[in-house]
């Protein structure tokens, strides 16, 4: 028996909301104690609240890109950047969060980059991501070294239709559609 991604996404979001109420709760109990643990337990409350906005908070487009940027941090991928003046070389992914009214903020090496995912416009190919501000006075270029795959892919059948995609490679779009 199979799932699709909305049942997956469900399932996941349950498991995400049991951790972040049992978690909550045991850090109002921390909160009596001095520790430097207590700070780092805010912190995991924080992940788990990004982690939570993935499902939420961002369009389609943007979270097959946080995905692949996940995929890449945990399967040692790498990952290129160009934006304006800006260049990065092939490196790992530090940390890929999504905060609040969807800005999703990305560290590679030691560059931080964010943007908030309505601003933007998608542009998807095999190997990199093109995203360009809505009013076109900025583009972000994300090239990575492991490729997008097919079963990655034909997940995110919505794509085909969301107003912020502008360009899909014809070979992604053939994954999508199940061609």
């Amino acid at each position: 028996m199979t799932i699709n991604m909305r049942e997956e996404d469900a399932i996941l979001l349950e498991c995400l909301e049991d951790v972040y109420y049992t978690f909550e709760k045991a850090l109002k109990k921390a909160q009596k104690v001095r520790s430097i643990h207590v700070q780092r337990f805010e912190r995991i409350l924080e992940e788990l609240r990004s982690e939570r906005r993935v499902f939420e908070d961002i369009s389609f487009p943007a979270r097959l890109i946080v995905e692949q940027l996940l995929e890449s941090q945990f399967k040692v991928g790498q990952v290129a950047l160009e934006a304006e003046y800006l260049k990065q070389s092939f490196t790992g992914v530090a940390y890929v969060k999504v905060e609040e009214f969807g800005m999703i903020c990305v560290k590679l090496g030691e560059v931080e980059i964010s943007w908030r995912d309505a601003n933007y416009s998608y542009y998807l190919y095999p190997d990199k991501v093109e995203l360009r501000a809505t009013d076109e006075k900025s583009a972000i270029k994300l090239f990575f070294s492991i490729s997008f795959n097919r079963q990655t892919l034909e997940r995110f059948p919505e794509i085909l239709s969301s107003p912020n995609v502008v360009y899909i490679h014809p070979q992604l779009e053939k994954w999508i559609r199940k061609v």
